[in-house]
């Protein structure tokens, strides 16, 4: 990719801070009072600070982000988004998302391989952070952690005591954005106890007279790390929407699965890739060897070998700028073109105009089309946003529910083809940011999917009709929208 000439990048980028800036500044999850200088800082470490860290990979994330940013400014919903985005010519529309054809169409348009492995899901702060933290508890080997929040509340405290515990015995890796956490930091929960005192710096609390291996990671033009990825041992890893926070424990809904098999091999070869992609010297260097951990003279017990789960084919997908790694967006459009009977979303926030534009095709050949959004999104804009795209959809036949309180759960159905992970259904997770979801056609876990997220929340939500779209939605919001 050839580097934009200096002047109308430079233009383009400054009106991009600026609008990301008052964005940030008016429409944060918690109160929407982010400290005017942290904004300040924030500005500085995604243009100057990376800059001088990762110039090449700046600059190639930087005309990535003005290519597709202007792309969503310009064409918006035209449909030659839809005809130029949507990818293969060698499965009709409407043949049917899922199954053996499907994959081999995923397989033909150079999406990763297919491997396998067991999936558990685990829905809900209740069903999820026990189970985490007991795994990290009893890890044998290693841990690594990678999450877009590392929040310094009474919950992301209690997680990082078991992992400076932890690493007095096996190493313990912590990778999480500096950009999200910074801002989640700024504000607390309204749960929150009134007698806890917040952690100043995570990092510090982390690494302070431990072995932690603790990395922050850079944000060139506002791209962001928001996977999740926690890997024990090697041989399990936890993948799905949920931070590190109290918010995810007590009060959203979310889901992370447990996966185990040959899949974490590749979860893990992608760990390591991200570990020493921050910076030109730690591209240069490679990840740095791992700390000896101290341990126990006596020899461990023997570890019973663990039951084979019953493991089903998955496909690793990922966006990523700087690697020109758009496969969630490429895979999301060519399941939505070719479904024949349904296409369920779940998510949090919803923008981009691509997707719209596919999904108005498919309800047009009578696909059953239903998205579930929070009834009020943790940012304004965004809830502003979701709704004036909604109407267009609900105008053409889509069926959409609000659900009560906050769902940052991010999942799809097409047909018999299952899709879920960190990636939001925005220009950001599609386009710019750092993302992982995995995805499968194995029937038995589409149905699970299908019957405990999104029959559940249709249950569980109010049916959103146009005029209440219309008058929650805003021109403003959906233009700015469009570009986050």
């Amino acid at each position: 990719m050839t580097t934009p000439s200096c002047r109308p990048f430079q233009l383009y980028r400054g009106s991009i801070l600026l609008a990301l800036g008052l964005v940030i500044g008016c429409s944060h999850k918690k109160t929407g009072d982010i400290p005017g200088g942290l904004v300040a800082r924030s500005v500085f470490r995604c243009t100057v600070g990376a800059s001088i860290k990762d110039p090449m990979g700046s600059a190639r994330i930087g005309g990535v982000v003005m290519r597709d940013r202007l792309r969503s400014l310009f064409l918006g919903n035209a449909s030659v988004i839809r005809r130029a985005g949507a990818g293969s010519k060698t499965l009709a529309a409407g043949t049917g998302a899922g199954g053996e054809a499907f994959e081999t169409l995923l397989d033909r348009e150079k999406l990763p391989p297919r491997t396998s492995g067991s999936v558990e899901f685990l829905i809900d702060g209740r069903n999820f952070f026990p189970l985490y933290l007991k795994a990290l508890k009893e890890a044998r080997k290693s841990i690594d952690v990678e999450t877009f929040i590392f929040d310094n509340d009474d919950f992301a405290v209690e997680v990082a005591d078991v992992l400076r515990a932890k690493s007095r015995e096996l190493p313990v890796r912590v990778r999480y954005d500096r950009l999200g956490s910074d801002q989640a930091a700024s504000v607390h929960a309204k749960s929150m106890p009134a007698n806890f005192t917040p952690v100043e710096n995570m990092q510090d609390y982390l690494t302070d007279g431990t072995t932690v291996e603790c990395r922050r990671t850079e944000n060139p033009c506002f791209r962001a790390d928001h996977s999740k990825l926690h890997l024990i041992d090697g041989d399990t890893a936890f993948v799905g929407g949920m931070n590190l926070g109290r918010e995810y424990r007590y009060e959203w809904h979310d889901m992370m699965s447990r996966v185990e098999g040959p899949v974490v091999q590749d979860l893990a070869r992608l760990y390591e890739e991200r570990w020493c992609s921050d910076t030109l010297w730690r591209k240069l260097k490679g990840s740095k060897a791992v700390k000896k951990p101290v341990v126990a003279e006596a020899s461990p017990a023997p570890v019973a070998a663990k039951p084979m789960k019953r493991q089903v084919p998955l496909r690793v997908l990922h966006t990523d700028a700087c690697q020109g790694r758009q496969q969630i967006l490429k895979a999301t459009l060519l399941g939505i073109r070719c479904s024949a009977r349904r296409v369920w979303i779940e998510t949090p926030y919803f923008s981009c105009d691509e997707i719209v534009s596919e999904l108005e095709a498919a309800l047009k050949r009578g696909v059953d089309v239903r998205i579930v959004v929070p009834d009020k999104a943790d940012q304004k804009i965004m809830d502003k946003n979701n709704a004036a795209d909604l109407k267009k959809l609900i105008d053409k036949g889509a069926k959409v529910w609000a659900y009560p309180g906050m769902t940052h759960l991010k999942a799809t159905v097409c047909d018999d083809w299952v899709m879920y992970g960190s990636a939001n259904y925005d220009t950001l997770s599609q386009r710019i940011n750092v993302e992982l979801n995995l995805a499968t056609s194995d029937p038995q876990t589409v149905n699970t999917v299908a019957t405990r997220v999104f029959e559940h929340d249709f249950r569980a939500g109010t049916r959103v009709t146009a005029a209440m779209a219309r008058e929650k939605g805003s021109l403003f919001a959906e233009m700015v929208g469009d570009q986050l």
